[in-house]
């Protein structure tokens, strides 16, 4: 009798933990477009803390557009009274093109350190019920000839 309990028990928390694990919602999958591949480094790596990397060299002037591909709204934290996120330390602007697509724009800034200047601003998508947020570290690195 105590062995039919066991099996019920193990049986029950296998499904319990499936079950839980299909109602999470999926992170949000982002493309990159209209950059300068030479100037900007852009990676989508799901498995990060920032699951999104923009870097850029201090003296750039551009821009560079996330498309959000599985969430149909996006919506961030805006510190600017029209509505965008402003970086003063990394010297870039994030706008919102669309429901689900983002602009980063960057202006030069004097210099960086060997380390590097980053910020991180969350962008959260929602698609009906689903949402989920995505952090999103946007950078200057040093030029090579500042070295």
């Amino acid at each position: 009798m105590n062995r039919i309990f066991l099996i019920a028990a193990v049986i029950l928390s296998a499904l319990s933990y499936a079950s839980c694990s299909d109602d999470a919602p999926s992170q949000l999958i982002w493309e990159f477009s209209n950059y300068d591949n030479k100037e900007i480094t852009a990676v989508y790596a799901p498995d990060y803390v920032n699951q999104v990397q923009v870097v850029a060299k201090p003296d750039y002037s551009g821009d560079i557009t996330l498309k959000c591909t599985n969430y149909t709204s996006l919506s961030f934290k805006a510190n600017n009274a029209d509505g965008s996120f402003k970086s003063a330390s990394t010297g870039c602007t994030v706008t919102k093109v669309n429901d689900n697509t983002l602009k980063i724009s960057f202006t030069p800034i004097e210099e960086a350190e060997a380390e590097g200047i980053y910020d991180t601003f969350i962008v959260e998508g929602i698609s009906g019920k689903n949402m989920n947020s995505t952090n999103i570290s946007v950078g200057r690195i040093i030029n090579e000839k500042q070295n």
